[in-house]
């Protein structure tokens, strides 16, 4: 049995982007779908302490669970934080395709990306950046070995199908991942 434990929604965005990851429930979330959970009323704004903070402040930096860089740790989300505690809220077997539902109250267009880490407590961006999920039908227009989902401009519930790697972990972590499409700044090509 593969057990997850969605433990964060980040949010790179240098915008307030809103929305949450509700199958399967992230941790912000998770009291939504009856999990004895702390509430977030602010679930769906686990934006890194917005713009100013993440990237002037901290350097682009942000926690691994969307909270802000700067903060103590460990961060509200993360485990041993305020909603890091340890639940699990759904179990999966190695290699199984599953349906992950992300609910936009606000969207500010871009790309959203999931990845896995086989370690709960001590969760890293590199840990989860080499696990990183394929979509598996890649929308229109878009590489077949798409890691990258693309949603409309569209506030809505967005359903995509991803298959887990086969890696066996007892509380395993994903992490959604949603850079917004409104940033301003300089491109390298000009």
């Amino acid at each position: 049995i593969y057990a997850f434990t969605i433990l964060f929604i980040v949010t790179l965005p240098s915008t307030k982007s809103h929305g949450r990851l509700i199958e399967p429930p992230s941790r912000a979330s998770a009291w939504r779908y009856g999990f004895d959970t702390p509430h977030n009323y602010n679930d769906h704004e686990l934006f890194c302490g917005g713009y100013t903070r993440q990237w002037v402040k901290n350097g682009g930096k942000c926690g691994v669970c969307g909270d802000p860089w700067d903060s103590k740790v460990p961060r509200a989300h993360e485990y041993g934080g305020t909603y890091g505690q340890g639940v699990i809220v759904r179990n999966y077997s190695v290699g199984s395709v599953i349906t992950i539902r992300v609910e936009l109250t606000a969207s500010h267009m871009g790309y959203f990306e999931f990845g896995v880490c086989p370690n709960y407590k001590n969760t890293t961006q590199d840990c989860l950046d080499r696990n990183i999920l394929k979509v598996l039908k890649p929308q229109e227009n878009v590489d077949k070995a798409a890691t990258r989902y693309y949603p409309k401009d569209e506030n809505k519930v967005y359903e995509m199908r991803y298959r887990l790697p086969k890696m066996v972990c007892p509380h395993c972590v994903l992490q959604w991942r949603y850079r917004s499409g409104n940033n301003w700044g300089d491109c390298k090509n000009g």
